[in-house]
């Protein structure tokens, strides 16, 4: 699989509250790869502490456990439950923290884990997480009302357990992760256009790291372009 990731600031915000993991392993001869996109919340303090912080700890996570249990042939269900475990624990370090500094942090999450073409899918927050084929579809729902803003996330919360979702990644189809402010100004057919999707998807179509990362690139200057300022992030693998 092939994968690229797009990352930018822009020139208007101050500070930079996304974060993202991109990780991949071989293990025996088969892949299995990690993607993560984290958005600290803006209206609270240090949301780019939370985000790397939940970042750094999917990413150990990945290393020291999750290919252990690939390793040693455990199931869906053993990893869902470490997994789930360890954003309890970041959950509740995150609330420790702001309680001893007297604030409120926290980030969204949506991550996906890939294994034998089969997905899993763990998200809370307004970052999202497409199926790019012959269609667009979304597999995470919006954990916000749209007026009062979020209701769940990893952080400022006491804990709730973070939506899940699995399938399985069809010849070429790909996996799409992103923070709200690279998709907030974007239609899902363009997303879907732009990595050869919709009326023209082929499944023999293969793109390289290269021009995987320039349709990023390209989707993320059109939502700047639109009058989009929030920080943008962006990953997508397949």
């Amino acid at each position: 699989m092939v994968s690229s990731y797009y990352f930018d600031q822009g020139d208007v915000v101050p500070v930079q509250q996304d974060a993202l993991v991109l990780e991949t392993a071989a293990f025996r001869g088969r892949e299995v790869s990690l993607l993560a996109v984290c958005d600290g919340i803006g209206g609270l303090k240090e949301g780019e502490y939370a985000s790397s912080y939940v970042t750094m700890r999917i990413r150990r996570w990945f290393y020291n456990s999750c290919l252990e249990h690939v390793g040693k042939g455990h199931g869906r269900r053993q990893i869902e439950r470490d997994l789930t475990g360890m954003l309890y624990d970041c959950n509740r370090y995150l609330q420790r923290y702001g309680k001893e500094h007297g604030i409120r942090l926290g980030t969204t999450m949506t991550m996906a884990l890939l294994r034998n073409k089969r997905y899993l899918i763990f998200h809370a927050g307004d970052s999202r997480a497409y199926l790019l084929g012959k269609r667009c579809r979304r597999l995470t729902d919006d954990d916000s009302d749209g007026k009062f803003g979020l209701y769940r996330c990893i952080g400022s919360f006491p804990w709730r357990s973070v939506q899940r979702g699995r399938g399985r990644l069809r010849r070429g189809e790909r996996i799409l992760l992103c923070s709200d402010g690279f998709w907030r100004e974007l239609k899902e057919e363009e997303i879907l256009e732009s990595f050869g999707g919709g009326g023209i998807f082929r499944k023999s179509q293969r793109l390289t790291e290269e021009q995987l990362e320039k349709r990023l690139c390209k989707l993320g200057a059109a939502g700047r372009a639109r009058g989009e300022k929030d920080n943008q992030a962006a990953v997508v693998l397949g």
